[in-house]
Parts: structure tokens; C-alpha cells; sequence
């Protein structure tokens, strides 16, 4: 399937992919996960190309991002990728449906709709001349930069005077959302930061938060993908700790909640990969 995404992403014409993430690899298993991350992301098929990733947390925004998903990949001639979990993908919770809209056709200078009193119009990924491949590339990439000009979207909570930021998406950041608030009973100042597109990213704002906070918790259902990307929006400035829970298992608040307490009560250095750390203290846990 990724050498079609490959294919699509080549020939420019829009596509909408929804991808609800199971435990894997290998044939793996049904349960929960966010282990597709990097496979939409930053991976998927051969060659030089971005895709819009959408993360959903809840069904509602399921809805709204799929309405979203077709704008967007007709405006930028992409394909736009809705990431959610099994959680999402079977949770029933109320939600509404937008307001049906009357199919508008449009005459797009690039769509192949029949050569009735035109040119025809030829829509291909071949390109045999790696000059003409450049020339693609460049072309492409160029509205990729639209793109991350106009964007980038995310859910800000307790950010004003948050000494930690929990940084999680879809599942993950929902549920991390109850251990800041629990953390903030307790007097903790931590905040949460939701990214709705972690394609592109919202390194700016992270960027922003990497020079007021103290540490940032990344919390993910896998064994730490989003994780590089808030690494380098940190730029080193601050220690970058990571919670994650892989396979198919979500966590639960209070798991979160022991690690927002852990990183306000313990001094904390940067190191290039905090999985190590993480995953000791997995295995005691999971003895």
C-alpha cells in the first residue's frame, strides 16, 4: 500500500487515508496503538514527499478532521492522513455531524475530467529524466511550504505559567489531559501541549515552550516515535523524559500522573535517548 501512497503522492491528485493503528509489528493484534506514527509521518513509500497527518483524541474530531482532510488535500493537491486508534476507532461517545453541504464539481486546471474543447491533460509519477524528477521534487516541496506556513494546528492546556509540558496525540494526550489536571491539584504547574497535525509539526510553539519550561514529558502509545520530533524542536534547551506504553496497551492517568510527579520532584539532564531510562523502569514495573 505504500508503494500505491508513493504513486499518488507522485502524480499530485488528492487522496484522504484513514489509518486507525493496532498493536503491531508483525500480524500483532487489534488492541490500541499509536505505532504508525513514524510510518505516516516521516516513512511510508519511496522518494521525497510530505503528507498532511491529522490526530484525532476524540470521535467528534474524528468527524471534523475528515471533513477537514478533503479541503485540504484538494487545496494542496496532497494526500492527507487521518491517524487515529483503536480506541477512537471503537469508542462511542455523542457527537454530531456537520451540516451536509451540496456537492460542488470543480474544473481544476489539473484535473483529468475529459478534453472537451481543451488540451488534453496528462498526469503521471514517471519521470524517467532525474532533471524532470528534480524539477518535480522542488515543485512539490514548494507546497509543502505552504503548507507549514498555514497549517499547523494544536490544542494548548495550562501552558501560561507551566513549569513541565506534556507533550501526547489522539488517545495518548487525552488521557494524559487527566494527569495534569490531577498534577495541577496537587499544585504542579504543568500544562499540555495537543498536536492535531503532527504533519506538519508544531515546532514552533515548542521551540517557544523549550525556552520557559523546565522539562517536557512526551507520552505516546508506542516505543517513542513523536518523540524525535520534540527532541528537536527542544534543540537541547531542556531534558526531554518519555512515557510510553507499546503492543496495543493504553495507560492509564495515574501511570502519567507518576511521571509528571517524578520530573517535578527529580533533577533531570539531558540525554540523547530517554527510552533507556524508560524502558528500565518498565521492566520493574512489568516484573
Amino acid at each position: 500500500m505504500l508503494e500505491g501512497l508513493s504513486y499518488i503522492m507522485g502524480t499530485e491528485i488528492p487522496v484522504v487515508l484513514v489509518n486507525v493503528m493496532r498493536g503491531g509489528p508483525g500480524l500483532g493484534n487489534i488492541a490500541p496503538s499509536q505505532g504508525d506514527y513514524n510510518q505516516a509521518v516521516h516513512g511510508g513509500g519511496h522518494g521525497d514527499y510530505n503528507p498532511i497527518v491529522l490526530a484525532p483524541s476524540t470521535v467528534q474530531e474524528a468527524i471534523d478532521m475528515t471533513v477537514l482532510s478533503f479541503d485540504l488535500a484538494e487545496r494542496y493537491r496532497t494526500a492527507c492522513i487521518i491517524i487515529a486508534d483503536g480506541s477512537i476507532g471503537q469508542m462511542m461517545e455523542p457527537a454530531e455531524l456537520p451540516e451536509m453541504q451540496p456537492i460542488q464539481r470543480k474544473d481544476w486546471d489539473w484535473a483529468t475530467n475529459g478534453a472537451i474543447g481543451r488540451e488534453r491533460r496528462v498526469l503521471s509519477s514517471i519521470y524517467i529524466d532525474p532533471v524532470e524528477e528534480e524539477i518535480a521534487n522542488l515543485r512539490m516541496f514548494k507546497r509543502w511550504q505552504e503548507v507549514q506556513k498555514n497549517e499547523v494546528r494544536y490544542k494548548e492546556y495550562y501552558l501560561d505559567d507551566a513549569d513541565y509540558v506534556v507533550v501526547g496525540f489522539g488517545t495518548a494526550g487525552r488521557v494524559a489531559m487527566s494527569a495534569v489536571r490531577a498534577a495541577r491539584q496537587e499544585g504542579i504547574k504543568v500544562g499540555l501541549l495537543r498536536p492535531i497535525t503532527v504533519s506538519p509539526f508544531p515546532y514552533d510553539v515548542l521551540d517557544e515552550l523549550s525556552q520557559s519550561a523546565q522539562a517536557f514529558l512526551v507520552v505516546e502509545m508506542n516505543m517513542g516515535q513523536m518523540l524525535n520530533d520534540v527532541q528537536l524542536a527542544a534543540k537541547g534547551r531542556l531534558p526531554v523524559e518519555f512515557y510510553g506504553r507499546p503492543g496495543g496497551i493504553v495507560p492509564f492517568p495515574d501511570e502519567i500522573l507518576s511521571e509528571i510527579q517524578r520530573i517535578a520532584t527529580t533533577e533531570l539532564s539531558i540525554v540523547p535517548d530517554p527510552r533507556h531510562a524508560w524502558a528500565e523502569r518498565m521492566a520493574e514495573i512489568l516484573k
